[in-house]
């Protein structure tokens, strides 16, 4: 019998620097509150974790709702190897996908057969970060409110809209971060698969691998009505409705029912946590996740995986301590899970930065700080 994934408190009296610069950004307002985690090779079937702060500050009720350790956030574009690029990688591994699959093997109608997977992966494939997906899908339903649309109507609208985005750059040229390369990659797992992709990443993916409480939640009403009091609350969104606790944050997910191939997961700090101890552990092969987690060498200056993020050479966000082997990503809404491969260890950041508003962008410059405190405080433990 596997031993179960055991809890404990992270430590002030261990962690003393990592505790100091969380109260301090609780104090300047960097979030409303904070789920520290982490994950060592050493004691693999424990994690640690430390909540700070509250869930909110608007309404007011929120403030007097502390942060703990089991709250659950919207993970935003952690959602891209949480589910997409692993799903992917779990494919390759089951031979129904390869790394070079082109789209126009999945999709023969689709115009540009030079587009591999291993491209969208990487964001090497020349598309641009983001489109307004939501103001389009919003045009194409007219005097209807898009949560009274079917999910499945306004997928097959979003999946159009996104088969017409022509690539900025040519292929290999550039590396550019692009939410449309996981929303195209999120389309392929469904055709490859037959399930929405919202089914397919917890039943092919998470339950397999034992996690069983991260979700996708589709949107189908009003924010005022699509509320999770378990979750913590991101924007107070007047065009959408009110407080978004619940609802996926992404304007273009949203849009698409709320899942897609960039965003809409749903997870806790524990749940982060065990899928990099799967992943560390053997639940893919060595030689795919290797591959997974190799740094692209092309185009130059490509600071991607397939699928990954990895350490930046010049102004990391990471901090300065933790290798440059490490991989992991970021999430819009505050959010990041990092696996330092030569340490063995796994951290989550887990945050609301974005509520009330997503104008508040002090979460960039205390990532690092962060992340140093952490590792400084565990080379002494």
């Amino acid at each position: 019998m596997k031993a179960p994934f055991q809890f404990a408190e992270l430590s002030p009296k261990d962690f003393p620097r990592t505790f100091s610069v969380l109260e301090r950004a609780v104090a300047d307002r960097v979030a409303p509150g904070f789920v520290a985690g982490l994950w060592t090779q050493a004691k693999p079937d424990l994690y640690r974790a430390a909540a700070l702060g509250v869930r909110g500050w608007q309404p007011p009720e929120q403030a007097s709702k502390p942060m703990s350790p089991d709250t659950i956030f919207d993970l935003s574009s952690v959602s891209k190897i949480y589910g997409t690029a692993t799903l992917i990688a779990l494919l390759v591994e089951q031979e129904r996908l390869k790394w070079n699959t082109s789209l126009q093997e999945i999709f023969p109608n689709y115009p540009y057969r030079e587009i591999e997977l291993r491209h969208l992966l990487s964001h090497t494939a020349g598309f641009v970060a983001w489109e307004p997906l939501f103001e389009k899908l919003r045009e194409r339903f007219p005097g209807q409110r898009l949560e009274d649309v079917s999910v499945e109507d306004r997928q097959r609208v979003a999946r159009e809209l996104v088969f017409n985005i022509v690539p900025e750059v040519p292929i290999e040229t550039r590396a550019l971060y692009s939410d449309i390369s996981f929303l195209l990659l999120g389309f392929v797992i469904e055709e490859v698969t037959g399930l929405p992709l919202d089914r397919a990443v917890p039943e092919l993916l998470w339950k397999p691998m034992g996690i069983e409480r991260s979700y996708y939640s589709r949107v189908t009403a009003s924010p005022a009505i699509q509320k999770n009091e378990n979750v913590a609350p991101t924007e107070v969104s007047g065009w959408r409705g009110g407080l978004l606790q619940g609802q996926v944050h992404d304007d273009n997910t949203w849009a698409m029912g709320g899942y897609a191939g960039h965003s809409g997961a749903f997870g806790d700090t524990r749940d982060l946590l065990f899928f990099a101890k799967q992943l560390m552990n053997g639940y893919l092969s060595l030689r795919i996740r290797d591959e997974m987690w190799t740094r692209m060498d092309w185009p130059l200056g490509c600071e991607r995986t397939l699928g990954w993020d990895t350490p930046s050479q010049t102004e990391s966000r990471l901090g300065d301590l933790m290798s440059r082997r490490s991989v992991g990503h970021w999430g819009f809404t505050g959010t990041s899970l990092w696996i330092d491969r030569d340490r063995e260890i796994a951290v989550t950041l887990l945050s609301n930065r974005v509520h009330p508003t997503r104008d508040n962008n002090l979460m960039r410059a205390f990532r690092p700080v962060f992340h140093d405190a952490l590792m400084s405080d565990f080379s002494r433990v």
